[in-house]
């Protein structure tokens, strides 16, 4: 698995609800921690161009992290 670094969720782009699916949102909700922490597929943020960054992987958990009052999410930060 890759590195993965405590991204703050104000620096990262701002997702639209409207840009998501409904049925992946309810399948992550009961098991947001394990989606952020043991996904084979982490969050994967792009740093490249400055804030906010560009979201490559976890949109739909970096939304409801957001919606959760999360802080802090992990993810792979390339850039």
């Amino acid at each position: 698995m890759a590195d993965l670094s405590p991204v703050v969720l104000a620096d990262i782009e701002t997702v639209n609800k409207r840009e998501l699916k409904d049925s992946k949102l309810q399948q992550l909700v009961g098991c947001l921690d394990d989606a952020l922490y043991k996904s084979s597929e982490p969050i994967r943020i792009d740093k490249t161009f400055g804030k906010p960054f560009k979201i490559i992987n976890g949109r739909h958990r970096i939304y409801l992290c957001r919606q959760k009052g999360y802080k802090l999410v992990p993810a792979v930060v390339l850039g």
